[in-house]
């Protein structure tokens, strides 16, 4: 979430934070993750990860300001969340009235008439342009303003689009086929058990409940009375629904990640103030259905037990300071806290939770190291996992490249419900489809890898058949360029076949063309038991990872005649001083002696990580390296 520093400093006195990239650093170590801090319009931005454990409170200006006021110990000059609100008064001008089965606990309605739709004031423009929120008018900006300031979406129709004298708005589930228009002008097919926000006197949708407005009560420039809405969601319902819809908002975020009833209130009453002050208008009061859920657990924690999952000695006047901190309410009876998080942390359940935000909050750079207990036993030797390991080390040693392939692909027994892709939507049910698509890739790139004889690649991973998910190991090989390839492949599969049987101490199936497949589950009760796993200590010294370059490779061959007694390696000196940096390989695959003189021939495999290599280029380098070498006494290009 996108956090404007400006608008962060609302919360405290003048001058009292400290610079945005001091805060950053703070919540990196405290709490969460900052993508970075950039300037825009003149303020710093953060950039902030809210994970889900804490979405139901951080998503938001007054989450972090309250975050930051924990970590640094600053007090906040203002918190909406504390401050005592009424609503008030209810009203007769509008109905509501939910559907039991609909996944809505609670709806709150507020209408005002005479509202003036226009342009936003400025500070208001400039605090949602700042986190990346195109000003719409002011009505629409006002209801986005209070989401990224107190984290509760709320929604605003125009009251004069329902039907009847009254209008009634009321929720239910979307029937089959039913479809909407949203916001914007698209028009959508809706799944099966969407919540829907209905204008009830016409059973006409005008909401997707928790995720987005619907075309048919828009506010426009012409609209003078507004209903402003708020309503407490399933989380499962809304996350599941914005899944089948394909359409993740900043409410559905916020929603799906079950956030507290409460809310609702402080987001309502935030929205009718700041409506009321910069679009006029007159409040005519508030409709409710439904109830609230306040409940909120009393967790029961000691400072022993603290400091012995921490692994620091916390005492009980430090827990005192953070849970102030912290805001969370405390009754201490004997030596055990009974602590009571505030009605917004929806995530603080059990005495770990509160562990944890003690822990965090003290700073686990504070928490010195210390070297784990040696095991009392050592753990049993998970038999499949050892030989896979042993299939690893006797196929790697046989040439072969251990390749990991995507578990999703375009058919399969099982068939995704919300596939990523159309070509993976399905759970593979073997290794095999993989193993031959990577040969074709593989074979196109033969040159670059050095491998001028075939493609030796094998995959160890898990299938989903109908019979259920198993572990399956796969052998592929491609033979390049010869005669009689099938003839080469079957010896090269047998040879392989040959070293895993040695391996297991079984016999395995037959090879199917290019692969050699088999169920390393089925096969377990068949060899040997183990107790203890491969060696795996196999580090090559002087090996660093290169991703590949994205650029085509240019292949070249050239043989040279030199004196008998000259090695290959000096010829290749002559080479590479040419090739430079884009000759990227360079492969001895021919020799041969004749009349004093020794022929060499190498291919010569050129690349370029910034650009695609033309003809031309390469042409001057070859030439760059025969003109050199018929300058050398006895050394002759063939």
């Amino acid at each position: 979430m996108k956090i404007s520093y400006e608008w962060l400093q609302s919360f405290f006195e003048d001058g009292a934070l400290p610079s945005a990239e001091e805060i950053a650093q703070q919540l990196i170590f405290h709490a969460y993750e900052v993508e970075g801090v950039a300037e825009v319009n003149g303020t710093a931005v953060l950039d902030v990860d809210v994970l889900p454990n804490r979405a139901a409170d951080s998503l938001s200006h007054r989450g972090i300001a309250h975050e930051v006021s924990a970590l640094l110990n600053i007090p906040m000059k203002r918190d909406p969340l504390r401050e005592h609100i009424e609503l008030v008064p209810t009203t007769e001008t509008v109905r509501v009235t939910l559907d039991p089965d609909a996944s809505c606990t609670y709806y709150i309605a507020a209408h005002i008439t005479g509202v003036k739709v226009g342009e936003s004031p400025d500070w208001l423009k400039e605090r949602l342009e700042a986190i990346g929120q195109k000003s719409i008018n002011n009505i629409v900006d006002a209801s986005n303003y209070v989401q990224f300031e107190l984290g509760r979406p709320t929604h605003v129709f125009d009251a004069q689009k329902f039907a009847g004298e009254r209008p009634c708005v009321g929720t239910r589930l979307a029937k089959e086929g039913e479809t909407i228009t949203l916001l914007g002008g698209e028009e959508v097919t809706l799944p099966e058990k969407a919540t829907l926000i209905i204008d009830a006197n016409a059973d006409i949708p005008v909401a997707v409940g928790g995720i987005k407005g619907g075309a048919h009560a828009e506010v426009d420039e012409h609209t003078t009375d507004i209903l402003i809405e708020t309503a407490n969601f399933n989380p499962k319902q809304t996350r599941l629904t914005a899944q089948a819809m394909k359409l993740r908002t900043d409410a559905s975020t916020r929603f799906e990640n079950n956030m507290a009833d409460e809310l609702a209130h402080y987001g309502v009453h935030a929205l009718v103030q700041l409506i009321l002050d910069i679009a006029g208008g007159e409040l005519q009061g508030y409709a409710y259905d439904g109830a609230l859920d306040t409940q909120q657990p009393t967790v029961a924690v000691t400072a022993a037990r603290t400091s012995k999952l921490l692994g620091v000695s916390i005492n009980e006047s430090t827990m005192k300071d953070i849970f102030g901190r912290l805001g969370f309410a405390y009754e201490r009876k004997d030596d055990t806290f009974h602590v009571t998080a505030p009605f917004e942390r929806r995530d603080i359940r059990i005495a770990e939770d509160v562990i944890e935000e003690v822990g965090r909050v003290y700073g686990y750079n504070n928490i010195e190291s210390a070297p784990m207990p040696p095991l009392q036993q050592s753990p049993q030797v998970h038999k499949k996992y050892a030989y896979a390991e042993r299939i690893r080390e006797a196929l790697t040693g046989a040439g072969y490249s251990e390749v990991h392939l995507y578990s999703l692909r375009d058919s399969g027994d099982i068939t995704l419900r919300n596939a990523l892709a159309s070509d993976k939507d399905h759970l593979r049910s073997n290794l095999a489809d993989g193993v031959r698509d990577a040969l074709d890739k593989n074979e196109k790139h033969i040159p670059l890898l050095g491998l001028y004889d075939a493609v030796r690649i094998f995959e160890i991973g898990n299938v989903f058949p109908k019979s259920g998910e198993s572990t399956h190991a796969a052998v592929g090989v491609r033979v390049a360029g010869a005669k009689k390839k099938s003839e080469r492949t079957k010896d090269e599969l047998l040879a392989a076949k040959k070293i895993l049987e040695e391996t297991l101490g079984i016999t395995l199936p037959e090879p199917d063309g290019e692969v050699l497949e088999f169920s390393l589950d089925d096969v377990l009760d068949s060899v040997p038991d183990v107790d203890t796993y491969p060696d795996a200590s196999r580090v090559q010294e002087g090996v660093a990872y290169q991703p590949p370059s994205q650029y085509p490779f240019v292949l070249r061959d050239i043989a040279v005649w030199v004196p008998e007694g000259t090695e290959p390696q000096e010829v290749l000196v002559t080479v590479e001083k040419h090739g430079d940096a884009l000759l990227v390989r360079a492969d001895l695959f021919d020799t041969f002696t004749k009349d004093g003189r020794t022929s060499y021939a190498f291919h010569l495999v050129f690349q370029s990580r910034h650009e695609t290599l033309t003809d031309g280029k390469v042409g001057d380098i070859m030439a760059a390296i025969e003109q050199d070498i018929a300058n050398k006494n006895g050394w002759e290009v063939r």
